[in-house]
């Protein structure tokens, strides 16, 4: 499968600055006019684009969500989804994701058959997405939702060799998740061990706090670098765009 027109927008992207900035919004996080104005902000902030999902959905206005976020931005709006419920219709793309830290047979290969009929129904485009839990100290929802249990944050061999067979099996993405509302970030030498072991682009996301740990990440070899829950409870946008310059490279 050849990459889709928002697969090619990000890495055309990735050719003028230094690293993607996306931001993860999370539609159990708030009412939904807060969650599209937490978007709209990321917008206006100059992030590459905007991720929509979480390991647990159950707010019922997903849907309509997706579909404001998509009709008031001009950037990729892109389900990052915990499981084959939560494909939507109103979305630019899918990172059709399969969680290869874990053994847990239902989100190796189960959500992504069951999956397959909604994402190609819809004609919606997918990203293929090797998704790799990494230990933040802390249980977080991703772990117990899939029952998993994540990469220890001192063997970055480890977390290389899962990179490895992602890329051997056909992966463009590799994404190396602490997990929403993470106690420490994936360590700059896991990442720079992924990097180093193939040619997948990389994306970070969870416990990033402050724009010097993005770019501390960036520095390190992350091709995307993902925050989510720390603008949900920020009202500043100018925190956005630092975040974005620090990915950047500016």
């Amino acid at each position: 499968m050849l990459p889709g027109p928002i697969e090619n927008r990000l890495v055309q992207n990735l050719e003028k600055v230094r690293s993607l900035f996306f931001t993860l919004l999370d539609p159990d996080s708030g009412s939904a006019a807060e969650i599209i104005e937490c978007g709209l902000k990321s917008a206006r902030a100059g992030v590459d684009a905007i991720l929509l999902g979480g390991s647990f959905i159950g707010n019922p206005a997903f849907t309509p969500i997706a579909q404001a976020l998509k009709k008031e931005t001009n950037i990729p709006v892109v389900l990052f989804p915990g499981g084959c419920s939560h494909i939507s219709p109103g979305l630019d793309a899918i990172l059709f994701t399969s969680l290869i830290s874990g053994r847990n047979p239902q989100f190796l290969i189960d959500e992504q058959v069951r999956g397959a009929v909604l994402v190609r129904g819809l004609k919606m485009e997918a990203i293929p997405t090797a998704y790799m839990l990494i230990e933040s100290g802390r249980t977080t929802a991703v772990e117990y939702i899939s029952n998993t249990r994540p990469i220890p944050s001192d063997k970055p061999a480890i977390a290389a060799a899962h990179a490895m067979a992602a890329e051997l099996m056909g992966q463009r993405w590799v994404y190396l998740e602490a997990g929403s509302g993470a106690m420490n970030a994936v360590p700059p030498k896991v990442v720079a061990a992924v990097r180093a072991s193939v040619d997948l682009k990389v994306i970070v996301g969870g416990g990033i706090r402050t724009p010097e740990q993005a770019r501390e990440r960036v520095e390190a070899g992350a091709h995307a670098i993902v925050v989510g829950n720390l603008f949900e409870s920020s009202k500043d946008e100018g925190l956005v765009k630092d975040f974005v310059q620090a990915a950047h490279g500016a």
